[in-house]
């Protein structure tokens, strides 16, 4: 485990758990302080990370779009799903309501 000056007490534990509330026994109050202070412990490691130890790559940006070899004309489709469509009134897709406004 990592020891850290960063550690939180019982009070605190209790503070947290009122705040989510929740009921801790003093077991579970000793087992979430020692967690939370290991878990904090590993927090305070991101302090010796330099700028100078991170690897800097070139990520080059590059169109991964391909031109439509075929594209469809505006509508082109549109006639097509008027007539399987059920319900339409005026050139539009009637739909049940699912908002209650």
């Amino acid at each position: 485990m990592i020891m850290t000056d960063s550690k939180i007490n019982k009070e605190q534990i209790k503070h947290l758990a009122n705040l989510a509330q929740l009921e801790l026994s003093d077991e579970e109050l000793d087992k979430f302080s020692t967690q939370l202070s290991s878990i904090l412990g590993y927090i305070d490691r991101i302090k010796d990370v330099t700028l100078s130890d991170i690897v800097k790559r070139n990520f080059k940006k590059v169109n991964t779009f391909r031109e439509d070899e075929k594209p469809h004309e505006a509508g082109e489709h549109r006639g097509a799903i008027l007539e399987a469509m059920s319900n339409t009134e005026n050139d539009l897709l009637v739909v049940q309501k699912i908002l209650n406004n």
